[in-house]
């Protein structure tokens, strides 16, 4: 059987090339200062973000980790980032450079179902004791929507907000600007609405929900009334059940977004979610690899 250590060099491995891969599809200039020091160009310093938000530390806490790793000598760094350098390159780079950057990454795996659900992430990484005692003023908490493969489990869109927001307009402005066509979408009783069902027509998607009862005969809203006929349980439950999954994934890899300003908390959330498919993807080509690699009886012919 493979030895653990090995699994886990390999998940590296993959994952370093994964993140190669996608700087080198992104076609980003190396040096954007054509006067300032080219210690480090892009594609290192997008490489060391991902590693940072994967690593779930802060900036002093990856800086310190980077002088025990080996992943300076794999990103060939001349020398190791300080904390201010790598800060001040998050602080430089847009959420529209970061959601290129997720599209070219899932574009590697093609989608056959979707599904969209939202949640809620900390932003505060203080004891709530602490809180408790001085008094302080309770930090809202961000609200989170994807829309995710139910297969892969990968992340193709998401928005976050600090603030109370209908599921259904969160849902209303992924699906306008989403690409995918002719995928269905899964989702739950919260997103039951005849003007998102429509706009998933438009799209040559279905939007497959639990209709609500509001104690009425018959539902209102054409697309409402066609899905109220032939929704089926087994199917809805297939492709809904991964978001969830994916949803404790996130929650268990004690994702806190550390940032303080609004606009930096989407940011690091933007940052997180990258890190977070291109380890998926990392990981199941492991598992692929290890299969490959068993070499023992096989165990399928006792499932018969």
């Amino acid at each position: 059987m493979i030895n653990t250590k090995l699994q886990s060099i390999r998940v590296v491995s993959k994952l370093e090339e994964l993140v190669n891969k996608v700087l080198h599809k992104s076609h980003l200039v190396m040096h954007p200062n054509k006067y300032g020091p080219k210690i480090f160009n892009q594609h290192e310093m997008v490489a060391l973000l991902i590693l940072k938000h994967r690593s779930r530390l802060s900036y002093r806490d990856f800086v310190l980790f980077l002088h025990e790793s080996k992943w300076p000598e794999w990103l060939g760094l001349s020398e190791i980032p300080s904390k201010s350098t790598l800060h001040n390159y998050f602080l430089r780079i847009g959420m529209k450079v970061i959601r290129w950057l997720n599209r070219i990454a899932v574009a590697m795996q093609e989608a056959v179902r979707l599904s969209i659900d939202a949640t809620g992430i900390e932003t505060n990484v203080a004891s709530k004791h602490y809180e408790r005692r001085i008094e302080r003023e309770k930090i809202p908490y961000l609200k989170l929507s994807i829309l995710a493969d139910s297969d892969s489990l990968l992340i193709h869109d998401w928005i976050s907000e600090e603030r109370h927001v209908h599921d259904v307009i969160h849902a209303e402005r992924i699906f306008k600007r989403s690409k995918l066509r002719g995928i269905p979408v899964f989702a739950d009783k919260g997103y039951d609405s005849n003007k998102l069902m429509e706009i998933c027509y438009d799209k040559k998607s279905l939007l497959y929900c639990p209709i609500r009862n509001f104690k009425v005969p018959y539902p209102s809203g054409y697309f409402r009334q066609e899905q109220y006929e032939r929704f089926d349980k087994k199917t809805y439950n297939s492709g809904r059940n991964p978001v969830e999954c994916i949803m404790s994934l996130i929650k268990h890899n004690k994702l806190v977004i550390r940032a303080k300003k609004l606009r930096y908390k989407y940011r690091e959330m933007a940052w997180c979610i990258l890190s977070y498919n291109l380890e998926r993807m990392a990981k199941a080509i492991k598992l692929i690899l290890s299969r490959r690699l068993w070499t023992g009886p096989s165990i399928y012919k006792y499932c018969d």
